[in-house]
């Protein structure tokens, strides 16, 4: 095996070896915990470049980490850091090491004593590599998206409101959050589905009132069957069923007749489909 191979292969190590140092630290992960993962990968990275015998092993062992880091510092906040790396274990882990086996990789291009022409393809190919990830971000953070809401367990409906955008999109333990806008935010449509509710949409349109203090003209009455409203002139809020899912639709501008046509537009999405949706 040639020494540029060896190099990546060095790199996938470390970065698998960084995927297990967080998972191991789990939830718990703080700023101490990542400096800790960066030294012991970069102290077995020196390791394995030595004992892998790496040409100028000592120079690939300081500037893989250093790839390493400058790539998670200076490139994951253009493609949404927070969304992209929450895509799952096995995602994050191929992620890892794809990131060290390209940094190593790019590491001996520079360092090791290798054909000029050899070291530009290298190092060409290795920038190429990241720049197509960055061109990829909106796909990346859809897929990190789609898989959260998959793990939250929430209703996978939606809507159809073509003159609206859907700025905000949450998915937390069965209820899904999904917020429309047009016009900026003067015009907004709020839609939350939550699955498994103990509450009956009558029980949950009679909170409602109770929490805006409405008077007791404004209280909640059944517009259709099993659909509660509250009519009150600036919260005007539906409770109803989606089969064994509460729906609670809110439309601070909206009529009572333009709530009933949002809820029978209700349909169900793929995961993927909200995420692209709420990127859109």
């Amino acid at each position: 095996m040639n020494a540029s191979l060896r190099a990546a292969l060095v790199g996938a190590v470390v970065g698998l070896a960084q995927f297990v140092l967080l998972c191991w630290r789990g939830d718990d992960l703080g700023p101490l915990d990542l400096m800790m993962t960066v030294v012991l990968s970069s102290g077995l990275g020196f390791f394995l470049s030595w004992w892998g015998g790496l040409p100028r092993w000592w120079g690939v062992g300081l500037v893989g980490p250093a790839a390493i880091v400058a790539f998670l510092l200076l490139a994951l906040p253009l493609v949404h850091a927070t969304e992209t790396m929450d895509s799952g274990d096995w995602q994050m882990g191929l992620s890892l090491v794809a990131l060290g086996a390209t940094a190593y990789l790019a590491a001996g291009g520079l360092v090791m004593p290798v054909h000029r022409g050899l070291r530009v393809l290298t190092v060409a190919g290795v920038a190429v590599a990241y720049l197509a990830v960055w061109s990829a971000q909106d796909v990346l953070a859809d897929s990190a998206r789609a898989h959260r809401l998959t793990r939250a367990g929430v209703p996978l409906v939606a809507p159809t409101l073509p003159d609206y955008q859907l700025w905000s999109l949450e998915g937390v333990e069965g209820r899904l959050e999904l917020r429309y806008a047009r016009d900026g935010l003067v015009s907004r449509v709020d839609v939350a589905v939550e699955s498994g509710s103990t509450d009956s949409p009558k029980g949950a349109c009679d909170s409602a009132a109770l929490n805006y203090y409405l008077p007791e003209a404004d209280k909640c009455r059944q517009v259709s069957p099993g659909v509660w409203l509250v009519p009150s002139v600036t919260h005007k809020i539906i409770f109803a069923w989606y089969g064994d899912d509460l729906v609670r639709i809110e439309g601070l501008t909206m009529s009572e007749k333009e709530l009933l046509a949002v809820l029978r537009s209700l349909h169900p999405v793929e995961a993927g489909e909200l995420a692209r949706l709420h990127e859109g």
